[in-house]
């Protein structure tokens, strides 16, 4: 994880927060609270840590499990007579909490009743703000927002990169990308989707396409076939499916932000599995004096396909402050999904029994009656 901030006045040049690197998530993991950080039957699990002296230290209630009521999950009317069939979606959510100084990292994995899981973040907290630099107009700062009388925050990125050590119906696996393009036909009519194997690793170095609806296949490669289509069984990396899409990481690529985070300069990397390489940055992130991780990694260009393959998707929020972010910050959203996609024979929540909520009251004469 990277938070390069974009201003070019000392001595802001150097600011930025490997928060993973620099602090651990997990020493700064908060002790969750029932019925505020989580809401309904809930599960805590306490986690234990080396403390900096490597003895055993023990977070309480650091992880919550719970279930969540997430809307429709399908639903159909039949036009020619009226019946109706509609079922609720719920999602089983491992969930903890972060507080790295002045922000939040809120972290929700989300297992739903279609077969995907969802990782979402959200980032609430504090701003880091500053006075306005030298030369600037203390109204108008030209690197930041005046978020209040005197206070300039300024516009930073926040860039995660996360490790999926795939598996799909077997170790073996092929990752291609997705792209979905329009086709020459008599009636100008025609697109669909264009499939690339991603051979070596220096040919997996990828960006994300919102033009093309680009997305991420990975695929059995040890002859497990969807009954159906009788093609290779399989899930998709779908970026961006929480929050905005965003940029990858927008400082110059000489500098230090850019070398040493140099993973968030591409939303997608894969390489073959090596339980050596656990961190896309490298193994000491801030005290590193040479590029490490993902950019030396793949210099020897290994083979992708039909291998144990690790996918590093890139992702983040690029953070222009509002004045409605202060004094403290509502939350912000990024994420992404793992999708199957011909990995079921069917619609995998077809059995799901009709469930109406008792709860639920009609509010008469009507909520806008006199």
């Amino acid at each position: 994880m990277a938070v390069p901030y974009g201003d070019p006045s000392a001595p802001f040049t150097r600011k930025c927060a490997f928060d993973v690197g620099d602090y651990g998530l997990g020493y700064c993991a908060n002790s969750l609270e029932l019925g505020c950080d989580c809401l309904g039957h809930i599960h805590y699990f306490d986690v234990c840590m080396a403390d900096e002296f490597g003895n055993p230290s023990v977070k309480k209630k650091a992880i919550c499990m719970h279930e969540e009521d997430t809307g429709v999950l399908f639903k159909h009317v039949e036009y020619r007579n009226g019946h109706n069939e509609s079922r609720r979606s719920r999602e089983l959510v491992i969930s903890s909490i972060a507080t790295v100084v002045n922000y939040e990292y809120l972290f929700y994995w989300r297992f739903k009743l279609d077969g995907s899981i969802e990782f979402e973040i959200k980032l609430s907290g504090e701003l880091s703000t500053n006075l306005t630099s030298s030369g600037e107009d203390p109204n108008n700062p030209s690197h930041g927002v005046l978020v209040a009388p005197g206070v300039n925050a300024q516009t930073h990125q926040h860039m995660f990169c996360c490790r999926l050590d795939m598996s799909i119906d077997g170790e073996k696996n092929t990752v291609s990308e997705v792209d979905i393009v329009a086709e020459d036909s008599p009636y100008g009519n025609a697109f669909g989707p264009v499939e690339t194997v991603l051979k070596k690793e220096q040919d997996a170095v990828r960006l994300y396409d919102a033009n093309k609806a680009r997305s991420w296949k990975i695929s059995n490669a040890e002859g497990k076939l969807n009954p159906i289509t009788g093609k290779p069984t399989a899930y998709k990396l779908v970026p961006f499916t929480s929050g905005a899409a965003g940029p990858t990481v927008l400082t110059h690529e000489t500098s230090s932000v850019s070398k040493k985070g140099a993973f968030a300069q591409a939303h997608l990397w894969v390489t073959p599995f090596d339980e050596k390489e656990r961190y896309p940055a490298g193994q000491y992130t801030p005290q590193s004096l040479e590029q490490d991780g993902l950019p030396k990694w793949i210099k020897g260009n290994r083979n992708l396909e039909a291998e144990n393959v690790v996918l590093w998707h890139s992702f983040g929020v690029t953070h222009v402050p509002r004045v409605e972010d202060f004094p403290i910050m509502n939350v912000e959203h990024t994420g992404f999904t793992l999708k199957p996609d011909g990995f079921f024979d069917g619609n995998p929540a077809i059995d799901i029994a009709p469930d109406v909520n008792k709860g639920s009251k009609l509010n008469t004469p009507g909520c806008c009656s006199s």
